[in-house]
């Protein structure tokens, strides 16, 4: 399926990998929206496994890649071989993003945001270790499932400390 761009303000839109291209290889797929962060073990861009993995976030995906390539925009579900390889863009940080909250989390304004992959791929959750964005919207009393919540998202890698 392909993905959405979630992207609804530019704040002080940043990049840690202007050229996604040699960050990405046969093994990385990901689609537009996806909260990703740098792998330091393979030297690629991936989709976090757990919350720690927010240490090594660098943002939110930009296009879709299917094995490492941008998806076809003719084929619609694959990647196309007698397609130019387009520019791979890579994830942006300092920009306001439709996120997916954890069920039953509660949300403040200002409040930290940190990686939830058990909820998917845009998933966040209001308590973690590793902050990667702040809480933008209205107070939250307890999340419905699925329900999305706007986090100005920065980038933790390399240093893991988040910058914006």
């Amino acid at each position: 399926m392909a993905g959405v761009n979630k992207i609804t303000r530019s704040v002080a839109p940043k990049t840690l990998l202007c050229d996604a291209d040699k960050y990405v290889s046969a093994a990385v797929s990901y689609n537009q929206g996806d909260l990703l962060i740098f792998d330091v073990g393979t030297g690629l861009i991936d989709n976090p496994a757990a919350e720690v993995d927010g240490a090594k976030f660098v943002g939110v995906a930009l296009q879709d890649v299917v094995a490492g390539k941008v998806r076809s925009p003719y084929t619609g579900t694959d990647v196309d071989a007698a397609q130019g390889l387009p520019a791979l863009a890579g994830p942006q940080f300092g920009v306001v993003v439709k996120c997916i909250s954890k069920t039953g989390d509660s949300w403040v304004v200002g409040q930290a945001a940190f990686l939830d992959p058990a909820t998917g791929t845009r998933g966040v959750s209001s308590a973690g270790t590793k902050a990667i964005g702040i809480f933008q919207g209205k107070a939250v009393a307890a999340a419905a499932a699925g329900q999305e919540v706007e986090v100005l998202l920065g980038a933790r890698y390399p240093t893991d400390t988040l910058i914006f």
